[in-house]
């Protein structure tokens, strides 16, 4: 941009302003003077927005590693082993959607 249309006014109080109307929209010397930008493949916010039921997922952590037992007082393990324990025997029942699942994440390749 040259000089014409970047102009000081004087204001009552003395103060020199640079008159705003005469930038194009993201061209103003404040907004330039923030920005850092980050190196190439580095994020400027490595952890992400924060999970939005971080409290459920904290309880439901503590949930599933309780011991749980049987009418017998038998051991039935936690309750995440018998969520994994039931996925597997359904896919072994031939459950097509957790057979899918399995292969999604990988657990049946070699």
């Amino acid at each position: 941009m040259d000089s014409d249309t970047k102009k000081n006014t004087k204001t009552i109080t003395g103060n020199t302003e640079i008159n705003e109307e005469t930038y194009s929209k993201g061209e103003h010397p404040n907004s330039l003077a923030n920005l850092k930008p980050f190196p190439k493949g580095i994020s400027g916010n490595p952890l992400g927005r924060p999970t939005k039921y971080e409290s459920l997922k904290q309880s439901l952590n503590k949930l599933g590693e309780e011991e749980t037992v049987d009418y017998w007082n038998k051991s039935q393990g936690t309750r995440k082993n018998q969520v994994l324990e039931t996925i597997w025997k359904q896919a072994i029942k031939g459950e097509i959607k957790y057979v899918q699942l399995l292969a999604w994440l990988g657990c049946l390749d070699k």
